[in-house]
């Protein structure tokens, strides 16, 4: 849409309605307005102010008051001024001439809106028929035909298209806002509201019902609808226009075209998603949906109430009567806790798991829960179990025990593997997994130790070598082959 000059620039003509003076403004252009619907269009400053006398307000208005206002309202474009020169003889008579006024074409209208506003009523008609898409669906399939036709007859289908969109459109608008305004749910929460719900109810689910069959067709036929049909139909539309005689209006084709083709893409995003954005027919369905659970929700709320406020008269007579025929205070006790519960309940919430996830089991099935209350006092500190020194001296024999043999076995293996005091990776026979872990041991602790060296669980002093001429050696184990470096640990000599 292009916005011109004429759009921005600002109305002089109607300064009159929003200003420190309006009242008098309005009253004098109403007054001639009043004289202009009566066919007379020009008045003299004497006759406007014989009818604004007639008026209260206006006892203390001199006649200055009135050239003033009459100038600034001349100023503003809403009156023509011209001077009666028909009975002027001299000089002096030109100067003090009298003027004749008339109101300009835009005042004419500006009244005429205003009036139509005054006298307006709200009036809100809006219904949720399904013969509205119905039609509207109707209208819309006839697209594959009125192509080919002349363009009086694609005219007055474009019209009627958006006539029926329209009132559908702006139906669905006003039946929306009329249900959610404060009077409409004021009317919901009355008992009278129940003796309808049904029929309002049966009518909301009737639309949604029509509107869900004929939204799917309504869909495809947007779909298949090619750019280049609308652009050629608008073309058609445009055409016709031309045809018909308007004054002083001049049809702009790309204004033309952009608004047109803005109308019926309105018509698509109100049937189809776009821009990944909800369809409008969509969201009519869930507001309708969300009105029928509304509907239901204050019926419930009106039955509830109703229900709540009953005489119980003859129940509180019978509940007497049975603790009067109760042999005992016991017996009255029991009845008590029946009729009318524990009066000082203690609510305790556990959060332990249940034994079951089946809804029909019963608390009653399930084990109890323990809980250990703590009193709210603020010195309060829980009570110190003391335990007994237990004996564990066999215990300690037994884990002694198993040091000695393991510390035996590693004896025993470097007895079995050390060559002239080292042991070379390299020259190793077929070992054992638990030989190769002992082995592994000594080798990191030396590795990671300050100066290549360590000393074993009993206190032989090694060092490591690494081999620079062999990189790589297979190491022979009962479980597979350890590629490794060549490494060797040289010990000591025994003292």
């Amino acid at each position: 849409m292009k916005i011109d000059n004429k759009v921005m620039k600002q109305i002089d003509e109607v300064r009159y309605l929003a200003t420190e003076n309006t009242w008098r403004y309005r009253t004098i252009i109403r007054t001639m307005y009043n004289y202009y619907e009566k066919m007379k269009y020009w008045l003299y400053s004497e006759e406007i102010y014989e009818q604004l006398k007639k008026n209260e307000r206006f006892s203390d208005y001199s006649e200055e008051q009135l050239k003033n206002d009459l100038d600034a309202l001349v100023t503003w474009k809403n009156l023509i001024a011209v001077a009666d020169t028909t009975k002027v003889r001299t000089v002096e008579e030109f100067r003090n001439r009298k003027f004749r006024y008339q109101l300009s074409t835009y005042t004419i209208e500006i009244e005429r809106m205003l009036l139509s506003l005054e006298n307006m009523t709200v009036e809100n008609n809006a219904s949720l028929e399904g013969t509205l898409v119905e039609k509207f669906c109707a209208i819309l399939e006839e697209h594959r035909e009125i192509i080919f036709k002349e363009d009086k007859e694609v005219y007055e289908w474009w019209k009627e298209l958006n006539k029926r969109f329209k009132e559908l459109n702006e139906n669905y608008q006003d039946y929306i806002s009329r249900f959610y305004s404060p009077k409409t749910e004021e009317l919901m929460k009355t008992s009278e509201f129940l003796m309808f719900k049904e029929n309002f109810i049966k009518y909301l689910r009737d639309f949604i019902k029509d509107l869900q069959l004929n939204s799917y067709t309504i869909k495809n036929l947007l779909t298949s609808i090619d750019s280049s049909e609308v652009d050629e139909i608008i073309n058609k539309v445009l055409n016709h226009e031309k045809t018909i005689p308007s004054i002083g209006n001049t049809i702009k084709y790309d204004e033309f075209v952009d608004i047109n083709r803005g109308r019926f893409q309105s018509i698509k995003e109100w049937f189809l998603s776009y821009k990944g954005n909800e369809p409008l027919v969509e969201q009519l369905i869930d507001n309708t949906n969300d009105m029928i659970r509304k509907i239901t929700r204050f019926a419930s709320q009106i039955a509830d109430k109703r229900n709540n406020s009953a005489n119980r008269k003859e129940e509180y007579r019978k509940i007497a009567n049975m603790f009067y025929e109760c042999s005992s205070i016991e017996e009255a006790n029991k009845l008590s806790s029946l009729v009318f519960g524990v009066f000082s309940p203690k609510h305790i919430k556990a959060n332990e798991n249940r034994t079951t996830e089946s809804i029909n089991s019963s608390i009653y099935d399930e084990p109890p829960t323990e809980v250990i209350t703590k009193p709210r006092v603020r010195g309060y500190r829980e009570k110190l179990i003391k335990n007994p020194i237990v004996d564990k001296s066999y215990k300690k024999e037994q884990k002694l025990k198993e040091i000695m043999e393991k510390r035996k076995l590693e004896s025993e293996l470097m007895g079995k593997y050390i060559v002239n005091n080292e042991i070379d990776f390299a020259n190793l026979p077929k070992i054992s997994r638990k030989d190769r872990n002992i082995l592994l041991r000594w080798l990191t602790k030396g590795r990671i130790s300050r100066g290549s060296g360590s000393k074993t669980e009993f206190g032989r002093k090694f060092t490591i070598i690494k081999d620079k001429h062999t990189q790589t050696i297979e190491l022979k184990c009962e479980d597979g082959i350890f590629v490794m470096p060549h490494y060797i640990l040289k010990f000591e000599e025994e003292e």
